[in-house]
Parts: C-alpha cells; structure tokens; sequence
C-alpha cells in the first residue's frame, strides 16, 4: 500500500489539525514551515500538504479541499507585526522567511489599506527579540510569534487589523493538493484528525505549554477561542477578499477558489 505523504506546519496551531494522523494506516507526515512545504507540494515531495491560503492563488495546480482550515476572525495572537514606530511611519519592514500568507498580508496593510505601496520588505529568519532586528517593523508567525519578547515594541495583531478593516474572518492556511486522484482516499482522514483535534484542544495546549514554555490558559485560549478550523461561507468570503485584494497589488493571479471535487467515503 503506498503511503500518502502529507506535508503540516511545525507550528502548535496546527496539532489540532493532525491530532493522531501519524497512527493512522498509509500516512507519512512530513513537518516543515510553510514555505518548505508549499516548494514540497510542486515538486511533488508532498501528495496533500497545508500550506499558506495566498499560494492557493499562486500555483494553477493547486486544489484546495472543503471544509478544514486554520482561521480567525479577530485577534489570532501568532500573527503579529513589531513595531518600533507607528505603523503610518513605517519604511522598512522585515517579513519572517518562512511566511507566505503572512508576508502578502503585511504588504496589504500597507498597500491597501494605508495607501502606501512603497514600504521596503525584507526576508529575514525568525527572532524571539525583534526589537534587535534591523527594521522599522517585524512579522513574526506561528510558535515565533507566541513566544517573542515585544520589549518596548508595540505588537500589531495582523488577524485583529484584517477583521477591524474588513469585518471578515482570515483564513491563513489550507489543506491542499497536486493529484485529485488522492483526495477521496485524503479527506476523510483530515477530517478524522481534525474531529479529533477539537475534542482534544485542552490536552494539546497543556503538551505545547510545556514544550514552548508557555502559559496553559494563554494556548488553550488560543486554540479555543482565537483559532477557528472550520472552512464555512464566511471563511471563504474572507477568503474572496483577500484573494481580490492579492490580485489588486500583484501579490497573486488567480482569479477563482480552486476547490478540489471530493467524494466522501464511509468509514
């Protein structure tokens, strides 16, 4: 039997996701940040793989499937922008390399909704002291984010700025694939995992806090109550706009949402 190879974020926000996928028969995970896993999939390394919502709008091959995301509509607390003057000041902005979703959304901010497309951006690698960073403002994502010393820096919740200016939710991660012929074997497992992830939140948060050394209440707070999983009508209408807003500043060219066609299987 041929495993399905299925690529995941290294991050916390993603365990309730692939809560027990590793247990489950003809699955290899594969863990890595979402820029590694999103070169994976189009090299076919990867048959499914989470990867970041702005990619789906990048890469023709790309289909996403239904119904599982990672999204927020308010403040998401691992998406944040640190700032050492105020945002309207700001000239020079240094992006976390391995953000994809979270790089094209700090070039909305600027371009869209403050009307000034001429900020600098910068790839660098992840620091948990951005104020030591060589930039007016930092993004940090994921575990990097949760974990970062603000120090005198004032963070900029990117998922709280999204929501305020569009009254929208924000998805920041799908599930994806390159083969169609995967996904009806695929999807019922995701939703297996993810089903199980939702029940299991508490016990996840309590393993990470230990792990990040991290508050218990703060993680189960955030994958409880800042983090959403499911992909519904207003996710995708999030979506939509993110997407036009994308296509607006040359940040990606596809114009449709490319849902994969998926047959659910009994299990």
């Amino acid at each position: 039997m041929q495993k399905i190879r299925i690529g995941v974020v290294d991050f916390v926000n993603a365990r309730p996701l692939v809560h027990g996928l590793d247990r489950e028969r003809g699955v290899e995970l594969v863990r890595g940040r979402p820029a590694f896993l999103q070169q994976a999939l189009r090299k076919g390394d990867l048959d499914v793989a989470l990867v970041s919502s702005i990619e789906a709008f990048r890469s023709p091959e790309l289909k996403i499937l239904p119904e599982i995301a990672i999204c927020s509509e308010g403040p998401v607390k691992s998406v944040k922008l640190f700032l050492k003057k105020p945002l309207e000041q700001v000239e020079r902005v240094a992006l976390d390399a391995g953000s994809r979703t979270g790089a094209a959304l700090v070039k909305m901010v600027f371009a869209e909704f403050l009307l000034k497309p001429g900020v600098v951006a910068v790839e660098v690698e992840p620091s948990l002291e951005p104020a030591k960073v060589d930039a007016d403002a930092v993004l940090l994502i994921g575990d990097p984010a949760l974990k970062a010393k603000a120090g005198a820096l004032e963070p900029l919740d990117l998922g709280w700025f999204w929501t305020d200016r569009t009254g929208m939710p924000f998805v920041y991660a799908v599930w994806a694939a390159r083969k169609p012929k995967l996904l009806d074997t695929a999807m019922p497992l995701l939703l297996r995992a993810r089903d199980r992830g939702l029940l299991e939140r508490s016990k996840i948060a309590a393993i990470a806090a230990e792990e990040l050394s991290l508050p218990v209440a703060g993680l189960t707070q955030y994958l409880t109550r800042n983090l959403r999983y499911q992909l519904g009508e207003r996710e995708i209408k999030g979506l939509e706009r993110f997407r036009d807003i994308g296509v607006t500043h040359g940040l990606c060219n596809r114009h449709d949402v490319p849902f994969a066609s998926v047959k659910l299987q009994a299990t």
